[in-house]
């Protein structure tokens, strides 16, 4: 039995350590309507650690790709079943951005752009151990698309009150929204 109705996105997209997950997290308790947070990391944890070969710096490359190819319809189905989900993803190859333009034609998406300054992106890095030091900075292509619907700059501002205003944000915005804007830039071959 399908949807009536085609789930909304909200693509929080960022560098890395800009605070996307926290925000994300924050977000399900104040949307009214039953949302599925779906970040990309969730995906990339389901993926075996352990493999019977060694891999050169071409599969990593082609695994990877394929990962986020399954991530953007993951998140497709989703939305088509009638769910509304959020995205903790950043944009940081512009092959990204024309799939998802591509794969998420049919949905209504909210792309938050997520901000963060350059010291304390450093610094978060330092703190998590998880994450390559200066993977974030390297990260600046994640808005070079230049277009988004709601800026938020989690510097100096909390993952809470971030969330509550991308809230109060959401009532407010008027069509062509960014992903609709980005589509229209697009070479007209690209859109046939």
């Amino acid at each position: 039995m399908m949807s009536a109705r085609a789930g909304r996105i909200i693509l929080l997209n960022g560098a890395s350590s800009s605070g996307k997950s926290s925000i994300g997290r924050a977000l399900l308790p104040l949307l009214p309507d039953p949302w599925f947070f779906v970040p990309v990391d969730a995906i990339n944890a389901m993926r075996s650690t352990v493999h019977t070969r060694v891999l050169d710096d071409t599969d990593i490359t082609e695994m990877l790709t394929r990962t986020r190819l399954g991530y953007h319809r993951a998140v497709a189905a989703m939305a088509s079943a009638g769910n509304d989900v959020i995205m903790d993803y950043p944009l940081s190859e512009q092959w990204r951005v024309a799939d998802l333009l591509e794969t998420l034609a049919e949905y209504d998406v909210t792309l938050v752009e997520v901000r963060c300054s350059p010291d304390e992106l450093e610094r978060r890095e330092r703190r998590r151990g998880d994450r390559p030091i200066g993977l974030a900075l390297s990260q600046a292509l994640v808005y070079t698309h230049g277009e988004f619907d709601i800026v938020v700059d989690t510097t100096d501002t909390g993952p809470g009150e971030c969330a509550e205003q991308i809230v109060r944000s959401l009532g407010a915005l008027v069509s062509p929204k960014a992903f609709d804007r980005l589509r229209l830039r697009q070479p007209c071959e690209r859109r046939h």
